[in-house]
């Protein structure tokens, strides 16, 4: 005989004291009884909502801090329905005026690359162009001749000839002798030097320049070897500390290059008037006339010659005067003169400068020298 189960109502559910006592529902308390009949309905009567007393329903408050968000609530909305209502015209909205740039931003094609950190580039320009003028030599000694610090243009030139062929010799970078030159002008414009010491203050100042810029730094007994004789090991590091603590430390020059690269930019990075300028920025370094100008000024004046080298019809537009730093030629009549210099001593040398002319007529650099030799020669 098949055993039919019984009807759910009917059934019994066993629950043991134990697993009840002191066991809540997330509802009711369990009841201790060893066993519940469950039926499927309450034999229990409910009270309608007419039997409730009337008297419960007004005793009820609501908190005070609820009632009066509610009628603040209730302003708001009454209000901005009045003022939906008004008849009255809504005033325009003032628009900004957007100061239109005639240059062209050239960073912002350059922002996806971390490496050249585009969102941070005219920042760090402004700060070196703030600090070339505090690397400048205090005034020009060569010209000077009421001086007492003034040295002859044939002494100086003789020197960074020199200077130019070692620092080819021990194939050190171009900002290097940058910084050994910047080392060696504002030394002698604020100390008088022996002419049998001038050659231990040249040597000593590439010295530090290579440490400074250096990431291989060549010996220092190689540094006295070049002298000849004119410098020793321990002369060049007692030279050291003195010069250092004459200029205060202060070494970290803006360099040149950095304002040829970023006036570069502008002329969309072509390589041959880089090439150019560079070699003719190097030279007005060098050159005795214009030590007294900032790296900044200069290499805009070496990109302007490059570019009038490479077209003659090149401009220098509003894109050349913010990548030069704000260097307009038609608002400066000074920056005519000086190029007009400068293409003068380029074609016809007053000084003795053989060791750079030699080493831009390298293939290593392009020989850019006999181009714009070619070029100052039928402008001068």
């Amino acid at each position: 005989m098949n055993c039919i189960p019984s009807p759910i109502s009917e059934r019994k559910i066993q629950i043991n004291n134990e697993d009840c006592i002191g066991k809540e529902n997330a509802f009711h308390t369990i009841p201790r009884e060893s066993s519940i009949n469950l039926t499927p309905h309450s034999t229990n009567e409910k009270k309608v909502l007419s039997e409730v007393n009337s008297n419960k329903i007004d005793s009820l408050q609501l908190p005070r801090g609820k009632l009066q968000r509610d009628s603040t609530h209730l302003e708001k909305t009454r209000k901005r329905q009045l003022s939906n209502d008004s008849t009255d015209p809504i005033e325009p909205k003032t628009v900004k005026k957007i100061k239109c740039h005639q240059w062209k931003n050239l960073d912002s094609i350059e922002m996806d690359d971390p490496f050249m950190v585009a969102e941070y580039t005219d920042s760090i320009f402004s700060h070196l162009y703030e600090k070339e003028i505090q690397m400048l030599p205090t005034h020009n000694y060569l010209m000077d001749t009421q001086s007492p610090y003034h040295l002859k243009s044939s002494m100086r030139a003789l020197l960074i000839d020199w200077l130019v062929e070692v620092h080819e010799k021990f194939h050190c970078l171009p900002e290097t002798l940058f910084l050994a030159i910047n080392l060696l002008d504002r030394f002698l414009s604020q100390n008088v030097v022996k002419l049998n010491k001038l050659q231990l203050l040249c040597i000593t100042c590439l010295f530090i320049a290579c440490k400074f810029e250096e990431v291989k730094l060549p010996k220092i007994t190689n540094f006295a070897y070049v002298t000849d004789g004119a410098a020793t090991v321990e002369g060049i590091r007692k030279a050291e500390l003195f010069v250092l603590s004459s200029l205060g430390y202060n070494i970290s020059l803006p360099n040149p290059l950095n304002f040829i690269r970023r006036i570069s930019k502008a002329d969309n990075y072509c390589i041959e008037t880089r090439n150019m300028a560079k070699f003719i920025m190097e030279y007005s370094i060098c050159c005795n006339k214009f030590i007294h100008l900032k790296p900044s000024y200069l290499a805009a004046m070496s990109m302007y010659i490059a570019r009038k080298i490479k077209n003659e019809n090149s401009k220098w537009d509003e894109t050349f005067i913010h990548y030069s730093g704000g260097i307009d030629i038609e608002s400066d009549p000074a920056f005519k003169d000086f190029i007009s210099e400068l293409v003068e001593d380029i074609a016809v040398p007053d000084t003795n400068l053989d060791s750079l002319r030699l080493k831009y007529k390298k293939p290593k650099h392009g020989m850019v020298y006999f181009k714009v030799f070619d070029w100052c020669k039928q402008k001068r």
